[in-house]
């Protein structure tokens, strides 16, 4: 994964026209672009939401629309609401619902269809009658669902496939996601990496031995971005990540996860209906079978090793220079 980020920021320096690239360089387009807007307004966002999730798969499409028509997804942003997204279920009545802030910008449409695996993730448990403590595996299993879910809509969010963006803007919105899937591996790692050291080694307990493993590990991980008299901001990059105070060793599921679901992406490419069934199946087991079974349900594996990860890599790629043309 660390080469293939330092690939991508090699090209996107080479787009700027940049003898290097900094910082601020990442976050921009590159071709100094305004935003893509998938929607205006919160009708078209979940209408739109409905046709995808249909392409998708008819019963997911019945899934949405439900929640649509039972008041199941509150997000529009509006004064006074709670910041966040999130999908949270209600047991009572048997059904998922979506908080978040939508303001119509891209991020709005990934969150949209992250939280809307999660919550078919709720629709397949409670169909199949879980007990409470039988509904919910694993972040390692759950993040498979919603990041799955991201890349089996992708393909149609294009409005010529009854979704949300132009042509043009389809290209912009799928390569920035897919190239955000890659540059977060590096991260992912340092910040697993950094917590193993933290809570095991004692001059965790130290703050200036905490910056300077942490910018060790950042070093290892993170190529491509030059950081010259930003030492100090480099470091400062590990303070903002809440998960290490609250929450230790919680972050790997993400990448785990993340790995699970390029794989359903793979496998859809070939077979989508069997692909989706199979997911389906394999979210409604909850926790009921161990890991390495879930994942074996849904057609995937739960691996870590070089040839596994070097063809997702690849599959990426490859669909990266397609969309680029």
């Amino acid at each position: 994964m660390v080469p293939a980020a330092a690939r991508l920021l090699k090209r996107r320096q080479q787009q700027m026209r940049l003898d290097a690239l900094r910082p601020w360089d990442v976050g921009v387009d590159a071709e100094g672009r305004p935003p893509v807007r998938p929607f205006e307004s919160a009708t078209e966002f979940v209408d739109r939401g409905v046709s995808v999730f249909n392409r998708v798969d008819p019963e997911l499409g019945r899934y949405f629309q439900t929640m649509q028509q039972e008041g199941l997804l509150d997000l529009e942003s509006r004064r006074g609401k709670a910041p966040g997204g999130y999908m949270t279920d209600l047991p009572r009545k048997k059904r998922p619902l979506i908080f978040m802030n939508a303001a119509g910008v891209a991020d709005d449409l990934v969150t949209l269809v992250h939280e809307a695996g999660h919550a078919f993730q709720g629709f397949e448990q409670f169909d199949n009658n879980l007990l409470f403590c039988q509904r919910w595996p694993g972040m390692e299993m759950a993040e498979v669902g919603s990041m799955a879910m991201e890349l089996l809509s992708a393909p149609y969010w294009a409005r010529s496939a009854g979704g949300y963006y132009s042509e043009e803007d389809y290209r912009r919105a799928r390569i920035d996601h897919l190239e955000r899937i890659i540059l977060f591996f590096p991260h992912c790692a340092t910040v697993d990496a950094f917590q193993h050291w933290i809570y095991t080694d004692p001059a965790g307990s130290d703050a200036e031995a905490r910056d300077r493993e942490w910018l060790r590990l950042r070093k290892r991980f993170e190529e491509g971005i030059d950081y010259d008299g930003l030492e100090a901001e480099w470091i400062a990059r590990w303070y903002q990540q809440i998960h290490i105070f609250e929450v230790p060793f919680y972050y790997i599921e993400y990448g785990i996860a993340q790995l699970g679901a390029l794989q359903v992406w793979r496998n859809a490419l070939k077979d989508q209906s069997g692909t989706v069934a199979a997911y389906r199946k394999a979210l409604g087991l909850g926790s009921t079978r161990p890991l390495p079974e879930l994942y074996e349900a849904a057609g995937i594996k739960l691996a870590f090793d070089a040839q596994t990860i070097g063809e997702l890599v690849s599959l990426v790629e490859e669909e990266l220079e397609r969309l680029e043309g």
